[in-house]
């Protein structure tokens, strides 16, 4: 009987760390769990597959200018 996926031990590996990244975790993180010697070696890899850095920052600091005014209609500061 054959099994639906015959992956390899390194077809899993690859697997799981693009799975990781390309769900946000940490390039650091997913790096140190492949015991990769560098964060460069996983970047070199993997970088293709993180969600764009530029709109989640975008979203982090409209977040963070959100806040900030209304905390200053808040307090009544101009």
């Amino acid at each position: 009987m054959r099994r639906a996926y015959e992956w390899s031990p390194r077809d899993l590996r690859h697997w799981f760390a693009s799975t990781a990244l390309s769900n946000g975790l940490p390039l650091l993180d997913v790096s140190r769990w492949l015991g990769h010697k560098s964060i460069t070696e996983t970047a070199d890899t993997y970088g293709h597959l993180t969600p764009d850095a530029t709109g989640r920052a975008v979203m982090v600091m409209d977040a963070a200018l959100t806040l900030h005014r209304a905390d200053l209609a808040l307090t009544g500061v101009a």
